[in-house]
């Protein structure tokens, strides 16, 4: 029996995959989505086994199976068997019992579009892969809509040079966070530190052919902090923490030279007067007795120009402008922010260490902005008079090396009646988000090449690049910058216990959580398109902030991703500090202390 034979190999974790086979040992019966016969693919195929000729022991990306009719062989990626997936089983079979839909490749088949890795950023233990891939935007732009489809999963595959290692971005930590890891970058971690591994990103869709990229360049993980050609130490850097063991270290800071911290990446930029330049980045921290103010160039300390290409080729101009090809500008900044923040006087901490109670709600009569909408009271509603519960902003921070957080985007889909907006990640538009979740805004245009833009290089979620130079680790909380309302912000990781510094970390999870189709239409979201096109998620209007329903993520955090806790730098007494998550919202779109004046003003950002 084929449960006997598998036993015999390595059993690994389960994952839950768009096209992995499934065997009922039960009856005995093999289950295929999708097989591919010369140049047909065979869907919904049931089939009884002969005899397993070989397995392999290393992860391998799902996909179609592949039959060999002259051999009897059928070559399996993926196969599911109880609470245990095996890879890259070839078997002979038995006897054919059913056979769903069929297609021709070459012509009649749905497809998805190959995504297109360029570009891999390693951490510690993890690699943040970066690909242009083909959404919604594109397919319903295309004549040949009927043959491709969105798809509607991505997964990155790393594996070691020497074949021995794998590991996936959905067996990775950050996409059991929920709603995170889902689409570019994705993040694989539980890789072997000092091992050098090329990945892959595998596109699917239930009814239609997969597509998997090319291997990406090697690269190695390590534990510690990226040198300027992003090669990381072999060791935890233990010492810039304690050269900086409180907020008020933070008042005489300068990044290009921190203690600990090695030289920051050489960058490829346009200087603020247009012109093509190379240099590194610059930026100081300094304090008076209220505020806090970042100063310096807005240049990544990380690898990062080398990241901004073209988009997915043949899709890179007018009208499908997939990716980011614009290069990083360079811009002199200078923002101040409270030297320590104030909480809100209607903020109520709970038990956790967090209001479970929303900021903001997205109606579609009730939409926050820059401009409107943006100061709330309790129950989220806008506020007239008395006392602000929270701030919706627009700009959340300048972090510690003067690069931009901006939690939204300027990309929008235009309903019927609505103005959908864009989260940043998401599989509907490719946005062209490098390895550390940043791109550039196409706001300058030097003389030469004419045709090029250049912007500034600002963030929309993980700062994988940040992360990786100071080089803390996965077991630390990392400090990466000061919010707009002067709270200090940390990047992923948590203790698991908030109140005590030895319960080690976690990855912080969010309260939010996506819409049901009955929530979107009674706040008004009528004329949504279809969840083919823009899948569930695409849209900030269809996220809502829920952390005490049956269907709350039962998440670490309040609705402006923060809560109260020691910190390693306040390691005795509980202060308020906001994250960045891998789910969303990614960057908080709220702040509960006053902010700076400059938190919705787009003329100064």
């Amino acid at each position: 029996m084929i449960k006997k034979l598998l036993t015999a190999f390595i059993v690994l974790t389960a994952v839950t995959c768009n096209a992995a086979d499934t065997y009922n040992t039960a009856n005995s019966t093999l289950t295929i989505p999708q097989v591919k016969v010369s140049d047909t693919l065979y869907k919904n195929v049931a089939v009884t086994l002969g005899n397993v000729l070989s397995m392999g022991t290393t992860l391998v990306p799902d996909s179609f199976d592949t039959y060999n009719a002259t051999n009897n062989q059928l070559t399996i990626p993926q196969v599911n068997v109880g609470s245990s997936t095996y890879y890259n089983v070839s078997i002979s079979i038995g006897k054919v019992l059913s056979v769903g839909s069929s297609c021709v490749i070459s012509s009649s088949c749905k497809k998805v579009g190959t995504p297109e890795v360029k570009g891999v950023l390693p951490g510690d233990g993890r690699i943040s892969v970066m690909y242009n891939y083909m959404g919604g935007k594109i397919t319903g732009m295309l004549a040949s809509s009927s043959t491709y489809v969105a798809a509607t999963d991505y997964v990155a595959v790393c594996t070691s040079s020497d074949g021995l290692h794998a590991a996936s971005s959905k067996l990775s930590s950050e996409f059991s966070s929920q709603h995170g890891n889902y689409t570019n970058p994705l993040v694989v971690s539980g890789l072997l530190n000092g091992k050098s591994y090329s990945c892959t990103v595998t596109a699917s869709s239930s009814d239609a052919l997969s597509a998997t990229s090319s291997a990406s360049d090697s690269v190695i993980p390590n534990y510690g902090s990226a040198n300027a050609t992003g090669v990381l130490a072999s060791s935890v850097n233990t010492a810039h923490e304690a050269a900086y063991p409180n907020y008020s270290s933070y008042c005489n800071y300068v990044n290009q030279s921190a203690t600990s911290l090695q030289t920051p990446a050489t960058i490829s930029y346009y200087n603020t007067a247009g012109s093509l330049s190379t240099g590194t980045n610059q930026s100081t921290i300094t304090c008076t007795s209220s505020t806090r103010t970042v100063a310096g160039n807005a240049l990544p300390d990380h690898i990062a120009s080398k990241f901004f290409t073209n988009g997915l080729t043949g899709y890179s101009s007018n009208p499908y402008n997939s990716g980011n090809p614009n290069s990083i500008g360079e811009k002199i900044v200078s923002k101040s922010v409270p030297l320590t923040g104030t909480i809100s006087s209607l903020y109520t901490k709970g038990s956790a260490g967090y209001d479970t109670s929303a900021c903001y709600n997205y109606t579609s009569t009730s939409e926050p902005s820059s401009s409107a909408n943006n100061k709330l009271t309790s129950s989220a509603a806008v506020w007239s008079n008395g006392a602000v519960r929270c701030y919706w902003v627009a700009y959340f921070s300048y972090l510690n090396n003067s690069v931009k957080v901006e939690p939204g985007t300027a990309e929008t889909y235009s309903g019927s009646r609505i103005t959908y907006k864009i989260a940043g990640k998401n599989l509907y538009q490719d946005v062209g988000l490098d390895p550390s979740n940043a791109h550039n805004q196409p706001t300058g245009q030097p003389g030469s090449p004419s045709s090029s833009k250049y912007g500034y290089y600002h963030l929309h979620g993980m700062p994988e690049g940040q992360i990786a130079r100071l080089g803390k680790g996965n077991s630390a909380m990392t400090l990466v910058g000061f919010a707009v309302d002067g709270f200090p912000i940390y990047a992923r990781y948590g203790y698991s216990d908030p109140n005590n510094k030895s319960s080690g970390v976690a990855i912080m999870k969010s309260n939010y959580r996506v819409r049901t189709a009955a929530e979107l239409q009674a706040a008004g979201y009528t004329d949504r398109p279809a969840s083919s096109i823009a899948p569930y998620g695409t849209f900030e209007q269809d996220w809502v902030f829920d952390a005490t329903s049956t269907l709350s993520n039962a998440g670490h955090l309040d609705a402006c991703n923060g809560r109260y806790g020691l910190t390693p730098e306040s390691p005795s007494t509980a202060v308020y500090h906001y994250f960045i998550t891998d789910s969303y919202p990614f960057i908080p779109r709220c702040v509960f202390g006053a902010p700076a004046s400059w938190a919705n003003d787009g003329s100064v950002n």
